[in-house]
């Protein structure tokens, strides 16, 4: 006779569990994902493939995320290290393009790819943001995309494109190139073999270059698998050599009188223009950029509302890297002014 209300107790007791669970679960947003394109400017047969992935109801500023060389939209769907979805939880529209001849967007020939035409594929897409969410969105870059994200702030006056900017490893007058990489010839092998039209480095090239060592641990930055999956299709493709050699620092009179090359957006491009709300973001031990190109971005930009920070134990990939979820947080904290 006793044995019944334990048992309808223990009953009670797991329902009242489950009931203080459910909740929970059922709060978590449920993420819509899904591409689109936009016409590509200069090749009306072409378009430029986005990503976008929103919560039910987003009630914060768009985000439009611009990735770097060798990469596309996926370097911000990374598995397990996503951007977009740590934004797209907090109630962010997020929009993640894949710059023309990369990821899915069309490819006119990568010869005839540069940044100022990369630049045209971001305003299409922070302008087709504007139009169909009321709202002037956030534009952040990483590396290359960084350069994307300057030269396009820097010629919106009237921010009718971007209301704020972030930069992340980003030079401001071009990407440096590793001494040790110069001595070595690897610099002479990708980019002098006969100029090719695209270029593709190697895991080791990667690893040397947007990736470090820590120097608590003295273990890699990031870790074996997630190595593999950035520097393997279809994360990793073969990139532009105009756009690669346009963003680092040698390109004033390379190779001499190359068609695309009359401009170095990286060397020319007026930071002191950009007035928007502004984020720069590195790794200490990037040797791309580091501290103090990073110190000598963030102080040539126009804007007076600007934060800089500087990770001591991240590289150039610093977002992707092993310690992810503390450096992650630099982006929610930035757009939350909005």
């Amino acid at each position: 006779m006793n044995r019944l209300p334990f048992r309808l107790l223990r009953f009670l007791l797991l329902a009242m569990l489950l009931m203080s669970i459910l909740p929970a679960r059922a709060q978590q947003p449920v993420i819509d994902s899904y591409d689109f394109t936009v016409p590509m400017t200069g090749f009306p047969s072409l378009s430029i493939n986005v990503h976008r992935k929103v919560a039910a109801g987003p009630t914060k500023v768009p985000v439009l995320l611009i990735h770097g060389s060798w990469g596309n939209g996926l370097t911000w769907d990374f598995p397990n290290r996503s951007v977009m979805d740590y934004l797209a939880v907090r109630g962010y529209d997020v929009y993640a393009l894949d710059l023309r001849g990369m990821g899915s967007s069309g490819n006119p020939g990568y010869f005839n790819i540069n940044l100022l035409g990369r630049v045209n594929d971001a305003a299409s897409v922070a302008g087709y943001s504007r139009d169909h969410t009321g709202r002037v969105p956030v534009v952040i870059g990483w590396s290359q995309g960084g350069l994307i994200a300057g030269l396009l702030v820097a010629s919106d006056p009237q921010h009718q494109l971007a209301v704020g900017v972030g930069l992340l490893s980003t030079a401001p007058g071009g990407f440096l190139i590793p001494q040790d990489l110069i001595l070595s010839g690897e610099v002479q092998r990708i980019l002098l073999s006969a100029f090719p039209e695209a270029l593709m480095p190697s895991r080791s090239d990667i690893d040397e270059i947007i990736f470090g060592t820590d120097p608590i641990t003295d273990k890699p930055t990031i870790s074996s698998d997630a190595l593999t999956t950035f520097s393997t299709p279809p994360l990793l493709q073969p990139e532009s050599s105009i756009a690669i050699v346009q963003e680092v620092e040698i390109c004033p009179g390379f190779l001499g009188a190359i068609p695309g090359l009359t401009v170095c957006p990286a060397q020319a491009l007026p930071w002191g223009n950009i007035t928007v709300p502004a984020l720069v973001v590195d790794g200490a031990l990037d040797r791309l950029v580091g501290e103090d190109l990073a110190q000598q971005l963030f102080t040539s930009l126009g804007s007076t509302n600007k934060q800089l920070i500087v990770f001591p134990r991240n590289s150039h990939g610093w977002f992707l890297e092993d310690n992810h979820d503390e450096t992650v947080r630099v982006f929610d904290r930035f757009l939350s002014q909005f």
